[in-house]
Protein backbone atom coordinates (compact mmCIF):
# COMPACT_ATOMS: atom_id res chain seq x y z
CA UNK A 1 0.00 0.00 0.00
CA UNK A 2 1.22 3.58 -0.59
CA UNK A 3 3.11 4.86 2.47
CA UNK A 4 5.23 7.71 1.19
CA UNK A 5 4.31 9.74 4.28
CA UNK A 6 5.92 7.13 6.58
CA UNK A 7 9.60 6.36 7.09
CA UNK A 8 10.79 2.80 7.65
CA UNK A 9 10.84 3.16 11.43
CA UNK A 10 7.24 4.39 11.45
CA UNK A 11 6.20 1.49 9.22
CA UNK A 12 7.90 -0.94 11.59
CA UNK A 13 6.17 0.66 14.59
CA UNK A 14 2.79 0.41 12.84
CA UNK A 15 3.33 -3.26 12.02
CA UNK A 16 4.40 -3.97 15.59
CA UNK A 17 1.24 -2.34 16.89
CA UNK A 18 -1.22 -4.08 14.58
CA UNK A 19 0.34 -7.37 13.44
CA UNK A 20 0.65 -10.30 15.83
CA UNK A 21 4.03 -12.01 15.73
CA UNK A 22 5.81 -9.20 13.89
CA UNK A 23 9.45 -8.75 14.89
CA UNK A 24 10.50 -5.09 14.69
CA UNK A 25 12.91 -4.31 11.86
CA UNK A 26 13.85 -1.39 9.65
CA UNK A 27 15.00 -3.58 6.78
CA UNK A 28 12.97 -2.35 3.81
CA UNK A 29 12.81 -5.71 2.03
CA UNK A 30 11.54 -7.41 5.18
CA UNK A 31 8.90 -4.74 5.70
CA UNK A 32 7.72 -5.09 2.10
CA UNK A 33 7.49 -8.86 2.41
CA UNK A 34 5.55 -8.58 5.66
CA UNK A 35 3.07 -6.17 4.13
CA UNK A 36 2.71 -8.30 1.02
CA UNK A 37 2.10 -11.52 2.96
CA UNK A 38 -0.45 -10.05 5.37
CA UNK A 39 -2.32 -8.14 2.68
CA UNK A 40 -2.57 -11.09 0.32
CA UNK A 41 -4.11 -13.11 3.12
CA UNK A 42 -6.75 -10.42 3.61
CA UNK A 43 -7.45 -10.22 -0.11
CA UNK A 44 -8.15 -13.95 -0.34
CA UNK A 45 -10.37 -13.84 2.74
CA UNK A 46 -12.51 -10.96 1.45
CA UNK A 47 -16.02 -11.48 0.11
CA UNK A 48 -16.18 -8.03 -1.48
CA UNK A 49 -13.51 -5.87 -3.10
CA UNK A 50 -13.95 -2.09 -3.01
CA UNK A 51 -12.12 0.20 -5.42
CA UNK A 52 -12.12 3.63 -6.92
CA UNK A 53 -11.93 4.37 -10.64
CA UNK A 54 -9.53 6.57 -12.58
CA UNK A 55 -11.57 6.56 -15.78
CA UNK A 56 -15.02 5.08 -16.52
CA UNK A 57 -15.79 4.62 -20.22
CA UNK A 58 -19.41 5.23 -21.22
CA UNK A 59 -18.95 3.60 -24.65
CA UNK A 60 -17.94 0.17 -23.33
CA UNK A 61 -18.67 0.25 -19.60
CA UNK A 62 -14.96 -0.23 -18.93
CA UNK A 63 -13.54 0.74 -15.53
CA UNK A 64 -9.88 1.78 -15.60
CA UNK A 65 -7.67 1.62 -12.50
CA UNK A 66 -4.14 3.04 -12.50
CA UNK A 67 -1.67 1.83 -9.84
CA UNK A 68 1.87 0.72 -9.04
CA UNK A 69 1.26 -1.47 -5.98
CA UNK A 70 -1.05 -4.25 -7.22
CA UNK A 71 -3.62 -3.83 -4.46
CA UNK A 72 -6.15 -2.52 -6.98
CA UNK A 73 -5.85 -5.62 -9.13
CA UNK A 74 -6.15 -7.90 -6.11
CA UNK A 75 -9.20 -6.03 -4.82
CA UNK A 76 -10.99 -6.22 -8.15
CA UNK A 77 -10.19 -9.78 -9.23
CA UNK A 78 -9.91 -11.99 -6.14
CA UNK A 79 -13.21 -11.40 -4.25
CA UNK A 80 -16.42 -12.66 -5.85
CA UNK A 81 -17.97 -9.19 -5.74
CA UNK A 82 -16.33 -5.98 -6.95
CA UNK A 83 -17.87 -2.63 -6.00
CA UNK A 84 -16.39 0.42 -7.73
CA UNK A 85 -17.11 3.95 -6.49
CA UNK A 86 -16.31 7.08 -8.47
CA UNK A 87 -17.42 10.64 -9.04
CA UNK A 88 -19.38 11.41 -12.18
CA UNK A 89 -16.51 13.56 -13.45
CA UNK A 90 -14.43 10.41 -14.04
CA UNK A 91 -16.73 9.28 -16.87
CA UNK A 92 -15.29 9.68 -20.37
CA UNK A 93 -17.26 9.17 -23.56
CA UNK A 94 -15.08 6.89 -25.65
CA UNK A 95 -12.40 4.26 -25.03
CA UNK A 96 -10.13 6.31 -27.29
CA UNK A 97 -10.29 9.12 -24.71
CA UNK A 98 -8.37 7.02 -22.18
CA UNK A 99 -4.81 6.87 -23.66
CA UNK A 100 -4.10 10.63 -23.63
CA UNK A 101 -5.58 10.98 -20.13
CA UNK A 102 -3.60 7.99 -18.89
CA UNK A 103 -0.41 9.43 -20.37
CA UNK A 104 -1.05 12.80 -18.72
CA UNK A 105 -1.80 11.15 -15.39
CA UNK A 106 1.28 8.95 -15.16
CA UNK A 107 3.73 11.59 -16.34
CA UNK A 108 2.30 14.29 -14.09
CA UNK A 109 1.90 12.07 -11.03
CA UNK A 110 5.08 9.99 -10.92
CA UNK A 111 7.07 10.84 -14.03
CA UNK A 112 6.39 7.40 -15.53
CA UNK A 113 5.49 6.64 -19.13
CA UNK A 114 3.21 3.89 -17.80
CA UNK A 115 2.44 2.54 -14.35
CA UNK A 116 3.22 -0.98 -13.19
CA UNK A 117 -0.44 -1.94 -13.39
CA UNK A 118 -3.19 -0.60 -15.65
CA UNK A 119 -6.43 -2.47 -15.04
CA UNK A 120 -9.39 -2.43 -17.44
CA UNK A 121 -12.55 -4.11 -16.15
CA UNK A 122 -15.44 -4.36 -18.59
CA UNK A 123 -17.70 -7.04 -17.11
CA UNK A 124 -18.05 -9.71 -14.44
CA UNK A 125 -16.53 -13.12 -15.02
CA UNK A 126 -17.97 -14.68 -18.17
CA UNK A 127 -18.86 -18.32 -18.74
CA UNK A 128 -15.69 -20.34 -19.18
CA UNK A 129 -13.41 -17.79 -17.53
CA UNK A 130 -11.49 -19.03 -14.50
CA UNK A 131 -10.94 -15.81 -12.59
CA UNK A 132 -12.46 -12.43 -11.93
CA UNK A 133 -15.47 -11.34 -9.84
CA UNK A 134 -18.88 -12.88 -10.36
CA UNK A 135 -20.51 -9.50 -9.79
CA UNK A 136 -19.39 -5.96 -10.64
CA UNK A 137 -21.28 -2.94 -9.31
CA UNK A 138 -20.57 0.72 -10.11
CA UNK A 139 -21.65 3.55 -7.80
CA UNK A 140 -21.55 7.00 -9.39
CA UNK A 141 -21.35 9.88 -6.93
CA UNK A 142 -22.67 13.38 -7.54
CA UNK A 143 -22.29 15.01 -4.12
CA UNK A 144 -22.31 18.57 -5.46
CA UNK A 145 -20.50 17.88 -8.72
CA UNK A 146 -23.51 18.72 -10.91
CA UNK A 147 -23.91 22.01 -9.10
CA UNK A 148 -20.24 22.82 -9.63
CA UNK A 149 -20.54 21.91 -13.31
CA UNK A 150 -23.35 24.43 -13.81
CA UNK A 151 -20.91 27.19 -12.88
CA UNK A 152 -18.77 28.05 -15.92
CA UNK A 153 -15.72 28.74 -13.77
CA UNK A 154 -16.09 25.91 -11.27
CA UNK A 155 -16.68 23.25 -13.92
CA UNK A 156 -13.00 23.47 -14.77
CA UNK A 157 -12.18 21.94 -11.38
CA UNK A 158 -13.97 18.76 -12.45
CA UNK A 159 -11.29 18.25 -15.11
CA UNK A 160 -8.84 17.31 -12.34
CA UNK A 161 -7.45 13.80 -12.97
CA UNK A 162 -5.91 13.56 -9.48
CA UNK A 163 -2.30 13.53 -10.66
CA UNK A 164 -1.15 15.48 -7.60
CA UNK A 165 1.16 17.77 -9.58
CA UNK A 166 -0.26 20.91 -7.97
CA UNK A 167 0.76 19.61 -4.54
CA UNK A 168 4.41 19.60 -5.57
CA UNK A 169 4.18 23.41 -5.64
CA UNK A 170 2.25 23.68 -2.37
CA UNK A 171 4.35 24.70 0.68
CA UNK A 172 1.92 23.00 3.06
CA UNK A 173 2.23 19.66 1.27
CA UNK A 174 6.01 19.79 0.87
CA UNK A 175 6.56 20.70 4.53
CA UNK A 176 3.78 18.77 6.30
CA UNK A 177 2.15 16.33 3.88
CA UNK A 178 -1.27 15.66 2.43
CA UNK A 179 -2.88 14.74 5.75
CA UNK A 180 -2.74 18.39 6.81
CA UNK A 181 -5.73 19.20 4.64
CA UNK A 182 -8.20 16.77 6.15
CA UNK A 183 -10.04 16.07 2.88
CA UNK A 184 -9.84 13.58 0.03
CA UNK A 185 -8.83 16.43 -2.28
CA UNK A 186 -5.69 18.00 -0.75
CA UNK A 187 -3.56 20.75 -2.17
CA UNK A 188 -4.58 23.82 -4.19
CA UNK A 189 -7.26 21.96 -6.17
CA UNK A 190 -8.78 20.74 -2.92
CA UNK A 191 -9.07 24.32 -1.69
CA UNK A 192 -11.42 25.00 -4.59
CA UNK A 193 -13.36 21.78 -5.05
CA UNK A 194 -13.80 20.43 -1.50
CA UNK A 195 -16.27 23.09 -0.33
CA UNK A 196 -18.59 22.15 -3.19
CA UNK A 197 -18.40 18.43 -2.43
CA UNK A 198 -18.49 18.55 1.37
CA UNK A 199 -20.02 21.93 2.20
CA UNK A 200 -18.47 25.07 3.61
CA UNK A 201 -19.36 24.08 7.17
CA UNK A 202 -16.94 21.14 6.94
CA UNK A 203 -14.21 22.82 4.92
CA UNK A 204 -14.13 26.42 6.12
CA UNK A 205 -10.99 25.77 8.18
CA UNK A 206 -9.12 24.61 5.08
CA UNK A 207 -8.13 28.20 4.39
CA UNK A 208 -5.81 28.16 7.40
CA UNK A 209 -3.52 25.70 5.65
CA UNK A 210 -3.24 26.09 1.86
CA UNK A 211 -4.78 29.48 1.11
CA UNK A 212 -1.39 30.97 0.21
CA UNK A 213 -0.56 27.91 -1.87
CA UNK A 214 -3.45 28.52 -4.25
CA UNK A 215 -1.39 31.24 -5.88
CA UNK A 216 1.18 28.70 -7.07
CA UNK A 217 -1.39 26.29 -8.51
CA UNK A 218 -0.84 27.82 -11.94
CA UNK A 219 2.54 26.04 -12.08
CA UNK A 220 0.74 22.70 -12.24
CA UNK A 221 -1.41 23.68 -15.20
Amino acid sequence: MPAIHKNKQEVSDTFEQHLDGFKPTTDVDSLIQTGRTRLRQKFFEADIGLSGVNFAVAETGTLCLVENEGNGRMSTTVPNVHIAITGIEKVVEFLSDVPPLYSALTRSATGQAITTYFNMITSPRKNGEKDGPQEVHLILLDNGRSQAYRDEELRKTLQCIRCGACMNHCPVYTKIGGHAYGTVYPGPIGKIISPHLLGMDKTKDLVTAPVFAVHVARFAQ
